[in-house]
């Protein structure tokens, strides 16, 4: 028994070091040679297989700051540069972005119940009857915040990386001054949950809980309050940042959701390139609300006439 329980370790370990050093590799490649195909193939068989080996996030998680000695503190000599203003890189706004297109089914393995909502919105959304709780103006929340579209910026300090994202405002913050996540009496979801991690050389690993329920996306599929991440943020290349994610969700996964979620840094020579605060509710007219079969509708327009009063759409 010990024996293999030896081996299981053995090639754990074997496994965990292939990661990183596949994800060293990435980042080691010059900024005009991007990997291939069958790199990505490889990677992304990888990176299942080691979200499989674990039950939980936070296993996988440990694992992680095992493999790395704990960690290692950075220093503002030792910061990696992740400055500037970026941008998805592809994907649009499906979740999975080398999976099937918005709209379309995701390779997420979904338990029964939420199997059925992803079939139910897929459908309805052929039918043209779609609701997004984002038109109400509510947060996108962790994990969606990968897929919103816009700018965003990455905000790199010793003890605390700041990621933000322009829709909606959403800001992370991860922690990576040695705290660990809030006592399970004092945990609650929120909308970009509690991120704690650690840095291993240039590659950022962290660990999200206490978020809450949402959608991935439109007819992508729905997380519950118990979903979870691990991520590893590495920048590849001068102008691309990558972070490989795994989701966990018992209530609406069977497996670990993995992902490879990749971030393009613009062009911003003349400076004018700037992170907006986004206003909601700023426009009059952006009153969305959820008919009974479940699509959208908007509230009545108010037009402004020349003469400054206001006119109501009939």
């Amino acid at each position: 028994m010990s024996s293999c329980k030896s081996n299981l370790r053995r090639a754990t370990v074997l496994l965990l070091a292939s990661v990183l050093l596949t994800t060293f590799a990435y980042a080691q490649s010059p900024a005009t040679q991007a990997p291939d195909k069958a790199a990505l193939a490889a990677e992304k068989a990888q990176m299942e297989a080691l979200g499989h080996k674990y039950k939980t996030a936070t296993e996988l998680f440990e694992a992680l700051r095992a493999q790395a000695h704990g960690g290692k503190a950075l220093t503002v000599d030792t910061m990696p540069n992740w400055s500037g203003i970026y941008t998805r890189t592809k994907g649009g706004t499906a979740f999975d972005p080398d999976g099937p297109p918005q709209g379309k089914p995701p390779l997420a393995k979904f338990t029964p119940e939420y199997q059925a909502m992803m079939v139910k919105d897929v459908t309805n959304r052929a039918k043209g009857i779609e609701y997004d709780p984002l038109s109400a103006c509510h947060s996108p929340t962790y994990p969606r915040w990968f897929d919103l579209p816009f700018m965003r910026e990455f905000i790199v300090l010793p003890n605390q990386t700041t990621m933000i994202a322009e829709a909606f405002n959403s800001i992370r913050r991860i922690y990576t001054d040695g705290r660990g996540h809030l006592s399970k009496d004092d945990q609650f979801p929120t909308e970009t949950g509690d991120s704690i991690g650690f840095w291993d050389g240039d590659r950022l690993i962290v660990h999200t809980n206490s978020s809450m329920a949402h959608m991935y996306e439109r007819a992508q599929g729905f997380y519950s309050d118990q979903v979870e991440g691990v991520e590893i943020w590495h920048k590849v290349d001068a102008n691309t940042l990558v972070a490989n994610v795994w989701i966990y969700d018992p209530p609406a996964l069977l497996e670990p959701w993995y992902t490879r979620q990749s971030y393009s840094k613009l062009d911003d020579a003349d400076k004018t390139l700037r992170i907006n605060n986004w206003s909601c509710k700023g426009n009059s007219n952006n009153e969305v609300y959820e008919t009974k079969e479940g699509g959208s509708q908007h509230a009545e327009f108010t037009f402004m006439k020349k003469n400054g009063t206001q006119e109501k759409s009939k």
